[in-house]
């Protein structure tokens, strides 16, 4: 368990403990801001999707901003506690649920919660019918599609329909809708680049044109499909614009981090880890005192925020390695402090407990990180 020290509110930023990881008020409040105001005309409303931050205050911040459909969505039951704890009443689990234990845990919720969950084969559809009956509540269902995640989901169509079927028919159970969540698009060229944004948005129109093929194809059997609920921040406007999906489980948008924001330019990252230089041990090379630990890197190294001719190069558990190449960046002493931009987001919040959060470079407060953890 993470052990900061608690400093006071109002603190300037700059002074604070590090490693830390920090969140930019006024940068997230701008980010809600763009994303939600993209759906004013929209016939879709964002739920958003939280297991990347883990933290109600900012989940709470996310619904006050209009354009949502009052609720969240999750990964796992232990998320949806932690959230229906801090006040949340709608909550979508998007994922399978399909162990005795977590099936009792969500149906508990569901006692007085609005609770979804997403199924992928009939089995899972038998044994949350029986646990729901057995428990006395109603669970939504939303059958998920495989559009090239290649993660979870049926396939969309004819094997969409046929759960759709059992869902409907199953008691305790309440047939909603379909759900999707679309792969980030990839690119024939070099390693770790994306498509253009006109190439972005005509993958995403196709790939979420077979989620609203399948809806057509469940009403046309005679089923409503109130909810058509896809995925994520990377796609959120191609989804606004698209008349019969109805909302969109984006995540990332408030915090942004590395990867996200070279997709999205018009988000800026919020949230960041505060590092301090602890020594210089060649001219050309200053040590930070986040490391991997500190940042999360699995997917990517944290990269280096406003140093001029400095590069974070290499990290080890405990420290960062930055190669000062040339200008103010040679000029680094031990006691300077430094700011890593997370090249993944969920996985440096995961790292944490806490938010600093801040405004106008002053210490607001500590957040928890209350769904730290809560994989089960």
């Amino acid at each position: 368990m993470e052990r900061p020290v608690f400093q006071p509110t109002g603190t300037p930023v700059m002074d604070l403990d590090t490693p830390a990881l920090v969140v930019d008020l006024d940068v997230m409040d701008r980010n809600i801001e763009i994303l939600h105001g993209r759906f004013n005309q929209s016939g879709a409303k964002v739920r958003p999707h939280v297991t990347g931050h883990q933290t109600p205050k900012i989940a709470h911040r996310q619904l006050q901003a209009g354009n949502n459909v009052g609720g969240i969505s999750v990964t796992s039951v232990g998320e949806a506690e932690v959230f229906s704890d801090a006040g949340i009443a709608d909550i979508l689990v998007a994922s399978q649920i399909v162990t005795r234990a977590k099936i009792r845990r969500l149906c508990a919720l569901a006692g007085s919660n609005r609770i979804g969950v997403a199924v992928d084969n009939p089995q899972n559809v038998s044994d949350l019918s029986q646990a729901a009956t057995a428990q006395g509540v109603t669970l939504g269902v939303l059958v998920e599609l495989d559009v090239g995640l290649g993660r979870c989901g049926v396939s969309p169509g004819d094997e969409a329909l046929e759960l759709a079927r059992a869902v409907a028919n199953s008691p305790g159970l309440r047939f909603d809708g379909i759900m999707a969540i679309a792969p980030l698009p990839s690119s024939s060229g070099e390693a770790g680049e994306f498509p253009d944004r006109q190439e972005r948005d005509a993958i995403s129109w196709r790939v979420l044109q077979h989620v609203l093929e399948s809806r057509e194809i469940i009403e046309k059997d005679g089923l409503p499909v109130s909810v058509v609920s896809v995925g994520g921040t990377h796609n959120y406007d191609v989804a606004a614009g698209m008349a019969g999906i109805t909302e969109v489980q984006a995540g990332s948008y408030p915090l942004m981090d590395h990867l996200y924001c070279r997709m999205r330019p018009e988000f800026s990252p919020a949230a960041k880890v505060l590092a301090a230089v602890i020594s210089r041990p060649t001219g050309a090379s200053a040590v930070l005192d986040a490391g991997h630990k500190a940042t999360g890197p699995d997917r990517g190294l944290a990269v280096l925020e406003g140093v001029t001719g400095a590069q974070a190069v290499r990290f080890s558990a405990e420290h960062g390695v930055l190669e000062l190449q040339s200008g103010p960046a040679q000029n680094m002493k031990s006691g300077d402090k430094a700011w890593l931009v997370p090249f993944n987001l969920g996985l440096c919040f995961n790292q944490y407990d806490y938010v600093r959060a801040v405004r106008g470079d002053k210490l607001e407060g500590f957040w928890p990180i209350a769904g730290r953890g809560r994989f089960d």
